[in-house]
């Protein structure tokens, strides 16, 4: 009995019953057919046999369908079964083909960028990352349908659990800009060109990195990935993503203040504070302007 067939047979025994009446010496080929299918559509992740097998067996046995095996969408399947299970590379290509799918949902429930923005986040890390209240929600598709209708079904129910609450937290964000700043609010109008300029120039410093500088600082700061976690997902080490993070976040920091200055015109007193606002807000200004690409 291979990998797959045994994978998929101690999973679940329900599974089985969705077979009708396939014994297991045509199980084999067609599990095997399978995974060749989900392997041919995303070469460079190497999902398990035996981690695919479970999953296929999850997906057999949702007896709310019975869809047979052969009329899942294994394409959709295997790169789910991928993020689930944290292989290397799913994250980016996750992102590459459906980051502009949660977006797209999450704007449909939500009117302001910063809720956009806190809705985005949460359903990258419900969508992607183990959480404290079980494994990531991805491994919950079970490839009835097409995954691009599943996640942008699945982003708008995080965005509407999201609702008004987060009016009240932008309230606070901004009182908290104004302090943090230390700066005159009537004189600078920080809650409207101070955030602009920064943002804006924020915008400009991520313009100038390198796409994979950019990639990382969205891993880490939006989707809340660990260092361990973006470096497998990137097939590179922790050490690399902490030079790459490190590099990129100096790189964002220099830009902004020669930036931010020149657009405000601002005192020797006011920049000093300006810096110890940048410090602090560096890392909200950077997810909120990464969230919306």
């Amino acid at each position: 009995m291979n990998t797959l067939v045994r994978a998929f047979q101690q999973e679940t025994s329900a599974a089985a019953s969705t077979l009708g009446d396939r014994d297991g010496a045509s199980l084999g080929p067609l599990l095997a057919s399978l995974y060749a299918r989900g392997r041919d559509a995303y070469p460079k992740l190497a999902v398990s046999e035996e981690a695919f097998g479970r999953y296929l067996a999850r997906c057999a046995g949702d007896t709310k369908t019975g869809a047979p095996l052969a009329d899942l969408v294994i394409d959709d399947v295997y790169l789910a079964c991928a993020c689930a299970e944290g292989v290397r590379g799913a994250t980016a290509a996750f992102d590459e083909k459906y980051g502009r799918v949660v977006r797209r949902a999450v704007s449909r429930v939500l009117a302001t960028a910063d809720e956009r923005q806190e809705a985005e986040q949460r359903a990258w890390q419900q969508l992607l990352l183990r959480g404290t209240e079980g494994p990531a929600r991805i491994g919950q598709y079970l490839g009835k349908g097409p995954l691009e209708k599943w996640v942008s079904v699945a982003a708008m129910r995080i965005a509407i659990a999201l609702g008004r609450g987060e009016s009240t937290e932008k309230r606070l964000r901004d009182k908290a800009i104004v302090e943090a700043a230390g700066l005159d609010a009537d004189s600078l109008s920080v809650k409207s060109e101070l955030r602009t300029a920064f943002e804006g120039a924020v915008s400009d410093a991520l313009a100038h990195l390198k796409p994979r500088e950019r990639l990382v600082l969205k891993l880490y700061l939006v989707s809340g990935m660990t260092l361990e976690g973006i470096g497998k997902s990137l097939g590179v080490t922790r050490q690399a993503v902490t030079k790459t993070l490190a590099h990129a976040r100096k790189s964002v920091v220099d830009n902004v203040n020669a930036s931010v200055r020149a657009r405000l015109k601002l005192s020797k007193e006011d920049l000093a504070s300006l810096l110890r606002y940048v410090a602090s807000q560096l890392d909200v200004s950077i997810s909120r302007v990464l969230s919306k690409r």
